[in-house]
């Protein structure tokens, strides 16, 4: 667990929930970008008012050909009005690639593999949509009858994903089906899920066998992700939105251009034991996050200390940019930072030599990792700064956090110097 070396309880508490809510934000990357100026600043444009603001950095071919590409800064929790902006910002532009660690099985399943990868790939499809099933479930109240139920979602984020993975590695329908299972004198009926394997014939050996899941309800129905749990309680106790819950992210434009879960656990597990249980903590598996969890029921009861935690949030975010504080965690820096610039930066050398008559292309990501994607552009793509576009993202009225300005110069002091410590400095 990341430690903070500070009196103030919100401080301890502040270190952990960041990586949560601002994407990798937090994660400093050593190289400094090649144009001046950070993603992330904090600002007081009005007396008592504070203001956290992220970049867009906008970059022009050199020669004049080819789209312009903008680098926006991402943060997962925002008061509503930098979500308003964003979404009429974004949807302007040609293509965004966003960030969002996928879960398994929702890329598209090349036709190009061979059996046995299409057989692992729709096995993680199959897992998917249980789990989808299991939402549908806890929200709806009964089983769906087929596909066509589950299509019928009010959140259109899930009717893409339905629509998307709803065949096989092999491009065949996936069967949805109830069933009846008289185990004991109460009959139960559960929900499976087939795919007839290489051979589109029922039965079969190895990857040609059917592929099959079936989930039985519970009481408890499904179980929210503890991600979005942690980043939903968050966003309460600060009086804030998340992301999730504002943005409208299914636009056919709109690219998910990250890792997908699975990935980055086995990577975290070569990286060593200890490196997975930073997984576990930034999901919220972890008893120190269940910890934070209560601590932030607590504060979403004070509007004083929902204050006085927003503004600690705000500077850490900055601040945190500007030091090296977790890149003494390997795994942090080589997978969850650098690992995942690959991916984007490859969506976009992608979306450039495939779309030559697009305008406008936009990364919307956490600003940690924008240093590096700038560099590639700037050095390997043939592109040069043209401007910066700063959005306010949080404000907080000082008067509201119950301190003076005294007492607020001192907390934001000690956040500053228990960064640098953290990281070396």
């Amino acid at each position: 667990m990341i430690s903070f070396k500070a009196t103030c309880p919100l401080l301890a508490s502040a270190g952990v929930l960041a990586i949560a809510c601002a994407g990798a934000v937090l994660i400093a990357s050593p190289t400094e970008p090649a144009s001046p100026g950070p993603y992330a600043r904090v600002t007081q444009f009005t007396k008592g008012v504070v203001t956290l603001e992220m970049c867009e950095r906008s970059f022009k071919p050199i020669t004049d050909s080819g789209p312009r590409i903008h680098l926006i800064a991402a943060i997962h929790i925002a008061d509503q009005s930098f979500y308003q902006a964003m979404q009429a910002r974004l949807d302007s532009y040609d293509i965004v690639l966003f960030e969002g660690v996928k879960p398994a099985g929702l890329d598209p399943i090349d036709p190009l593999l061979d059996d046995q990868a299409k057989a692992n790939a729709t096995a993680d499809r199959l897992d998917l949509l249980i789990d989808i099933v299991a939402r549908y479930y806890d929200h709806v109240g009964k089983l769906p009858e087929s596909f066509d139920d589950l299509l019928a979602s009010d959140d259109p984020r899930i009717t893409a994903i339905v629509e998307s993975i709803s065949t096989d590695g092999w491009g065949q329908p996936i069967k949805l089906d109830q069933i009846t299972t008289a185990l004991t004198d109460a009959p139960t009926r559960s929900i499976r899920l087939i795919s007839t394997g290489a051979d589109f014939i029922p039965g079969g050996e190895e990857f040609k066998a059917d592929i099959k899941r079936v989930w039985n309800p519970s009481p408890k129905g499904a179980k929210e992700s503890s991600l979005q749990g942690i980043q939903s309680q968050l966003a309460r106790a600060l009086r804030v939105s998340f992301q999730l819950d504002e943005m409208e992210m299914t636009n056919p434009r709109w690219i998910n251009a990250d890792i997908d879960i699975n990935e980055l656990q086995a990577q975290l597990d070569e990286m060593g034991e200890d490196n997975a249980m930073i997984l576990k903590l930034i999901e919220g598996e972890s008893f120190q996050a269940k910890l934070i969890g209560f601590v932030l029921k607590f504060i979403e009861r004070s509007p004083t200390m929902s204050s006085m935690m927003k503004l600690v949030m705000m500077d850490m975010l900055v601040l945190a940019e500007t030091t090296e504080m977790l890149s003494q965690f390997e795994a942090i820096e080589q997978v969850i930072l650098h690992g995942r610039n690959d991916i984007v930066i490859e969506y976009l050398k992608e979306a450039l030599a495939s779309n030559p008559d697009a305008k406008d292309i936009a990364i919307f990501y956490g600003a940690a990792h924008m240093p590096g994607i700038e560099e590639v552009i700037l050095n390997e793509l043939g592109y040069t700064f043209d401007s910066n576009t700063w959005t306010p993202a949080m404000r907080v009225n000082i008067k509201d956090t119950g301190l003076g300005d005294g007492q607020i110069e001192m907390m934001r002091g000690m956040i500053k110097n228990s960064l640098k410590e953290q990281a070396g400095q």
